[in-house]
């Protein structure tokens, strides 16, 4: 683990409250009116006592530039790698003509194609390094997390619960963090450098009738623009491998203590998406480091790019549509119960609201005429929080009741379901009316962001904490 990970940051974190008391563990729920809903939530805190603090600040809004309201940079992490980034091994082979037409005098038609090449390699460099900023917003937000698990881990008593939930937390951290800077952010800056050095290797060859050009040109767009994607094929290959066998042991973990069960299923799923992309990845890498540096001296090491292209643009969809998620600040409760309980509902509820879809999806979830902080408190227990939140401040009428109608372009502000609770009885039903709009439109993909994120927890929970008797820790939980 890095030195800089070690660092201890003060944080202080309010409990959020236990999923197993709202659903049902085994029973798929077919239709809204199968679907296990929140209880009353007058009670439940003392029934359940989670083992680990969640943070229920507010979230952190920000006005951009266009006026609109969006969530301040780095305040969550967000699954919102680039397309493009996945076609960036089109800049690993833009030096095609320059490296086969190595000639002098050079053909028109090299020519042209060196033109077209350097250009793509050129551009691919500027999407690369706008994504590794973005890349960035998730490593603080991810290492800022961590050092708050981290500063709750120095003040535990080792092997009691809270130290066991926050080493399952810890754990998931760090393949998150890690993740983040050597999937993408090492990723960009590797290959962006590359195809900058690329572009000006090719575009220098279409002068090549220059010796000191033409060697320049050959270094630039051989050696030098090749060797940045062959150290990252070294560091990335070893990191899948590593991730491919958690993957693994999170199976073998989840199919021992959760035989038979839906969660277990959904543990599965999810190691399985994991391992087909890292074991694309990582070979693609390895395949695509040997193949760039082949390429200064070989023209068939092109030929080795073709796939690596293909799969490059494979893996970049499969992230961003079956691996990646994008999740808030907040962490649920650490205990087995509650993460295979919620895990399950996530699962039933985006199916609900993607399938039936619907006219009232808080009736759903929510049922009769709920109040304001029943609603509330659902939202914050699923993690919706701050979409409500946001939601809110984006109304000029609702954010006027916040005292927020003169905050300024470039301002950044905070907003948290306490403010919203305590507005007047007259705007409950705006309240209301939004957290409806709210989950029907947010609803489908942040379940399935939830679901991906808890059954990454429930695997590392398997994995760590070893056999689960589900009914005798209801009982321990309930009368403990």
């Amino acid at each position: 683990m890095p030195a800089a990970d070690e660092r201890r940051c003060a944080t202080t974190t309010a409990p959020v409250e236990d999923q197993s008391e709202a659903v049902s563990k085994t029973r798929p729920a077919s239709s809204a009116a199968d679907l296990p809903v929140a209880e009353k939530r007058a009670s439940s805190s003392s029934d359940v006592e989670s083992p680990i603090p969640s943070d229920a600040s507010p979230v952190k809004l920000a006005v951009a530039r266009d006026g609109q309201i969006r969530f301040a940079p780095g305040s969550r992490l967000l699954n919102n790698l680039s397309w493009v980034v996945g076609c960036l091994e089109l800049a690993n082979a833009g030096d095609f003509a320059a490296n086969v037409w190595n000639q002098v005098p050079i053909p028109i038609y090299a020519i042209v194609l060196m033109a077209i090449g350097g250009t793509v390699a050129g551009v691919m460099c500027l999407f690369a390094f706008a994504d590794s900023r973005h890349a960035w917003h998730n490593i603080q937000f991810l290492r800022r997390q961590r050092c708050q698990l981290l500063d709750e881990r120095a003040r535990c008593r080792e092997g009691d619960a809270d130290s066991r939930a926050l080493d399952i937390l810890l754990c998931v951290s760090f393949r998150e963090v890690w993740s983040e800077i050597i999937n993408r952010w090492a990723m960009d800056i590797l290959m962006g450098c590359g195809a900058v050095f690329i572009s000006a290797g090719t575009y220098m060859a279409i002068a090549g009738a220059n010796p000191a050009v033409w060697q320049a040109s050959n270094l630039l767009s051989g050696y030098l623009g090749n060797s940045p994607m062959a150290l990252f094929a070294l560091v990335n290959s070893s990191w899948a491998i590593y991730i491919w066998s958690v993957a693994q042991a999170h199976v073998r973990s989840s199919h021992q203590h959760l035989a038979g069960s839906r969660a277990a299923a959904l543990v599965k799923r999810r190691s399985r998406n994991l391992q087909l992309f890292y074991a694309i990845n990582g070979t693609a890498s390895i395949v695509g480091g040997v193949g760039s540096m082949l390429t200064a001296t070989y023209w068939w090491g092109y030929v080795l790019l073709i796939p690596v292209i293909i799969s490059s643009i494979f893996c970049n969809l499969w992230w961003r549509h079956r691996t990646g998620y994008t999740r808030s600040r907040e962490l649920p409760p650490i205990n087995p119960t509650g993460l295979a309980t919620g895990l399950e509902f996530a699962a039933k509820a985006e199916a609900l609201l993607r399938e039936e879809q619907p006219a009232s999806p808080l009736q759903a979830f929510v049922p009769g005429h709920p109040s304001l902080s029943e609603v509330l408190a659902f939202l914050r227990q699923n993690g919706l929080g701050d979409a409500l939140c946001l939601d809110v401040a984006s109304d000029p009428k609702l954010r006027g009741a916040l005292g927020l109608e003169h905050v300024s372009k470039g301002a950044e502000f905070e907003v948290g379901l306490d403010h919203l609770a305590s507005l007047p009885a007259a705007w409950h039903l705006d309240l209301l009316r939004k957290a409806d709009e709210c989950i029907s439109r947010e609803g489908p993909m942040h379940f399935r962001n939830r679901e991906r994120h808890l059954a990454e927890l429930l695997g590392t929970c398997c994995s760590m904490v070893g056999k689960i008797d589900f009914e005798e820790e209801d009982s321990s939980e309930k009368h403990g």
